[in-house]
């Protein structure tokens, strides 16, 4: 009887999906053309190879890791280190969706051993000639990228299946539940599920997979976040960026507050408090690291029509000298992309932004190696299990609105000893944390030998 419900659903969603695809396709093509993306590699994602990349994958592969965009292959890029140091000789294969993440996983991954491509569409025929041509022994998806033909293809050849980092957003746990006749048959299909913590270990049961197949091995993230603090300990690159910065004519002693990946509105609300608080802090000076760099622009011009003398990175980068004392900006907006991690290392406290005034909020693992004190608002939806951790060990300041924000930052500021302490648990609580990318590393190591995957996971889980 289950046979006959899983062809069934099989069936309905390959029409479906087809359907689909025939009334967006025309969209989600032209978009693709449009960006100048539809024409490099556009047979891959059917399923189709050019024959140089056919000859690499000629060997099979060990690994097939499907990471769909830059986050994700950050997080697999820190669990092949580890997966390489245990076995050099393994034969990865690296799918991401975006062309973001394929320039990336080009970048930072690809090798004699590890070949990048982009992932197929789910449509059952291409999924299975990718299938055919990579021939993988085991099926990796990172964090939450479930695609029903993919699963369904891996159980027909026996591949066992496994979801790494893996979380459940507000959304999908509404959206399993609601389709819970049509998720939960696809999500048993799983043979091992690694959790970012115990709450979401529960949470993944009651949405549909299998309890004896989910295990807490840690949030990667914070593996995600040593590596890059790592790859930002570059000589020429600090260089550079003290080049420019010097520029600014601040003195070294001078008191920074950063507002990291902020969304628009949070500008505003930063410099409206800046303002009050540089009458009792002369030497505060304002930082404003936009999520998107092109609004670099339109933030200095807000900043100057607040009083506030506002200069760009791209303007100090090609002045020629430091500014004087009439031209000492106020606040400095850093319109660049790949430094933020750099600048977290100069601020006295930050406030990560998308998280006042924007929904999901961003990132702020990044500032806490450094022992930068963290500020957050109260939209954090897309971080709830680093949030979580970080209020628990007392490690990092939410606020609620404007006005709290604007009493926690003089708070702080009036404080160096609660802003130490506020360090001192940020940097513990993310050390705390390391190591989800070895366990995960582990695991899959000895899954590639019988019937030890299960013990590993029980040996190195972190509630174990």
């Amino acid at each position: 009887m289950k046979a006959v419900i899983k062809f069934c659903l099989q069936v309905l969603y390959n029409v479906g999906f087809m359907t689909f695809f025939l009334i967006t396709g025309p969209y989600f093509l032209f978009t693709l053309w449009r960006r100048g993306k539809l024409l490099p590699q556009f047979g891959q994602r059917f399923g189709f190879y050019s024959k140089e990349v056919r000859e690499k994958l000629a060997p099979g592969a060990d690994l097939w890791i499907h990471a769909v965009s830059v986050g994700e292959v950050k997080i697999a890029r820190v669990v092949i280190r580890h997966l390489r140091e245990m076995r050099p000789d393994l034969r990865i294969v690296i799918s991401t969706t975006t062309g973001t993440g394929f320039t990336l996983a080009k970048k930072r991954l690809e090798n004699e051993q590890t070949v990048i491509i982009y992932n197929p569409i789910d449509f059952l025929w291409s999924v299975v000639h990718a299938f055919k041509t990579i021939r993988p022994k085991r099926l990796i998806l990172v964090e939450s990228e479930i695609w029903p033909n993919y699963l369904w293809c891996a159980k027909r050849r026996r591949i066992p299946m496994y979801l790494v980092n893996t979380r459940l957003s507000d959304k999908s746990e509404e959206r399993y539940r609601r389709l819970r006749w049509l998720v939960r048959p696809l999500l048993a299909e799983f043979d091992l599920v690694f959790a970012q913590d115990q709450t979401e270990v529960t949470r993944l049961a009651q949405a549909g997979f299998a309890p004896e197949t989910i295990f807490d091995l840690g949030c990667l993230k914070y593996d995600v976040a040593e590596h890059e603090a790592r790859d930002a300990v570059d000589v020429t690159k600090e260089k550079a960026i003290s080049t420019w910065w010097d520029r600014t004519g601040w003195a070294s002693d001078q008191t920074i507050l950063l507002g990291g990946s902020t969304h628009p509105g949070e500008e505003e609300v930063l410099v409206r408090i800046y303002r009050e608080l540089r009458e009792q802090w002369p030497k505060l000076r304002l930082v404003l690291a936009p999520r998107h760099a092109e609004r670099g622009a339109a933030i200095r011009d807000m900043c100057d029509r607040m009083g506030m003398r506002a200069v760009t990175r791209s303007q100090l980068a090609a002045a020629e000298a430091t500014m004087s004392n009439g031209s000492t900006p106020d606040v400095l907006v850093l319109n660049s992309t790949g430094e933020l991690g750099a600048i977290y290392k100069r601020a006295t406290l930050a406030f990560v932004g998308k998280s006042l005034r924007g929904h999901g909020g961003q990132n702020f693992i990044e500032a806490a190696p450094v022992g930068t004190p963290i500020v957050i608002g109260p939209n954090m939806q897309n971080f709830k299990i680093i949030t979580r951790e970080f209020i628990n060990q007392q490690a990092v300041v939410q606020v609620t609105d404007e006005f709290e924000l604007a009493n926690c930052l003089h708070a702080l500021f009036a404080s160096d000893e609660i802003r130490r302490e506020l360090s001192t648990r940020a940097k513990a609580t993310f050390e705390a944390n390391l190591g989800a990318a070895q366990r995960t590393a582990k695991v899959i190591i000895s899954s590639l030998e019988p019937k030890k995957e299960a013990a590993t996971v029980a040996q190195i889980s972190p509630s174990s």
